[in-house]
């Protein structure tokens, strides 16, 4: 038996730790043998999914939803969700690019930034010009971004500033003055 140096028993140690950063799985999602596989959609759909969701929030000086993994979050919720959800949803994608296709030529995936705000703006304006089905779509998905957005550790870490399980010696309550005016009725 051959003795190891501090150093080779430390990295033996650390190794188990870091394994689990090597996975790259939304917190939400549950962890896979071999690493993240979509549940429900297919990759073409996946793509659309992590394209259209870093189009609602995108990369700043603080992640955007792919490197938030929001996609692997939306393709899980979709597994779970009741089948009447799923297939509206998986019918809004193909929405999406058959919209996509008609007004640009190509499907959303495959456009630049650009015209998938532009299309994304369509949608998202108040009356849309766009069919009901489409603004529908593109509301389940602002939702379901958002929601997986912020229950990711990039954005709970560094856009929330949310330090994991700390111990707060004091809890100063809200600080915004025009919420001190409340009062229970006696």
């Amino acid at each position: 038996m051959r003795p190891i140096d501090r150093r080779e028993a430390l990295r033996a140690l650390g190794a188990p730790a870091v394994v689990p950063l090597l996975s790259h799985f939304h917190p939400s999602v549950p962890q896979q043998d071999g690493g993240w596989k979509p549940l429900l959609l297919a990759d073409r759909e996946i793509e659309t999914v992590a394209q259209l969701a870093e189009r609602i929030i995108p990369a700043t000086d603080t992640p955007g939803a792919r490197q938030a993994l929001v996609h692997q979050y939306v393709d899980f919720v979709l597994s779970k969700a009741e089948p009447e959800r799923r297939d509206r949803f998986r019918e809004g994608l193909a929405w999406l690019d058959r919209r996509s296709q008609a007004l640009f030529g190509s499907p959303f995936a495959a456009l630049d930034a650009a015209r998938q705000d532009e299309l994304l703006g369509r949608l998202a304006a108040s009356p849309s010009s766009e069919e009901p089905a489409g603004a529908a779509f593109f509301a389940a998905a602002k939702q379901l971004t958002v929601d997986g957005y912020y229950r990711s550790e990039e954005a709970m870490t560094r856009e929330l500033g949310f330090e994991g399980r700390t111990f707060l010696a004091e809890f100063k309550g809200c600080t915004h003055p025009e919420h001190h005016g409340f009062k229970l009725e006696e």
